[in-house]
């Protein structure tokens, strides 16, 4: 019998030993394969500083391209009243501020993505916009440059860089030629082609922000060239991607982005420009709380 105790307990203990020894190795282990304490996680990429000063940039050249008919239309406005006019029928507006929905197509999109125009007044001639848009299609090409390497050093597919640097020729091409609306659809393909750039360094939930600004804005654009069935392309591609945002906005403002997206469906059916122009400017509100919360 004390032979058999002797054993048994010995027996014991050596399991207990084992036991111990496992436990201790996959508390060092961590549970579900997790790193050590002592081990630094994993940090997200800080998005290059180029990325937002190249979209800022662009939207500011559509802002400034949108300015043209306006100006055109106050130096006629003017030459009427040289003429001998009634000066009050034809009085032009002269402040930013003074602008509404029916003045320009993306003035409303741009203002609810927090783009403010620099200048109070709008400018007497149409030189002074074009100068401002060739130095900061100047600004582009030094930005590109500078931010190239980094995103070849991610190994973007070299098609998405070939596609943004011919929309940037494109671009530079169109603004020398002087089309102002041509330059606007360009500039904001061009925000396309820089959404697909990010995908490496942005925050995946705030990268539908972006793909979703040219979308929206694109579906005014078409909506003013007449193309209804573009335009209506572009929304079914946001209404399809929206679930993505559900995660990143509250129930209600979700719901929001629902109902926006159904009321500018309806509008487009109706193809009212106004109205689109109104309810997409509703939706990049609603796009835009991702950023905000």
């Amino acid at each position: 019998m004390g032979i058999l105790t002797a054993v048994i307990t010995m027996n014991l203990k050596t399991k207990h030993l084992v036991f111990c020894v496992v436990l201790l190795v996959f508390l060092g282990m961590g549970c579900g394969g997790e790193k050590k304490s002592g081990q630094k996680p994993e940090t997200q990429k800080t998005p290059p500083e180029a990325f937002a000063d190249i979209e800022k940039e662009t939207l500011n050249i559509m802002q400034q391209a949108d300015l043209i008919p306006i100006i055109e239309e106050n130096m006629k406005k003017e030459e009427k009243a040289t003429s001998g006019a009634n000066q009050q029928e034809n009085k032009a507006k002269t402040q930013i501020s003074d602008l509404t929905y029916e003045d320009t197509l993306l003035g409303e999109l741009l203002k609810t993505e927090g783009l403010e125009m620099e200048n109070k007044e709008i400018p007497q001639d149409t030189a002074v916009i074009w100068d401002n848009i060739a130095n900061t299609i100047t600004n582009l090409h030094t930005k590109w440059n500078e931010l190239q390497p980094q995103v070849m050093k991610e190994s973007v597919p070299p098609e998405k860089i070939d596609a943004f640097e011919r929309q940037l020729d494109t671009l530079t091409v169109f603004s020398n030629e002087q089309n102002y609306f041509n330059t606007m659809v360009a500039a904001n393909v061009l925000t396309g082609n820089l959404a697909e750039l990010m995908t490496p360094f942005a925050d995946q939930k705030a990268l539908p922000v972006h793909e979703f600004g040219y979308h929206l804005r694109n579906t005014v654009l078409c909506a003013a060239a007449d193309d209804y069935e573009k335009a209506e392309e572009s929304l079914a591609y946001i209404t399809r991607r929206a679930p993505v945002l559900e995660e990143s906005l509250s129930k209600e403002k979700f719901r929001a982005l629902e109902f926006s997206l159904e009321d500018l469906q309806r509008v487009l059916q109706k193809q009212n420009l106004e109205l689109t122009i109104l309810n997409a400017a509703v939706v990049m509100e609603n796009v835009a709380g991702v950023e905000k919360e």
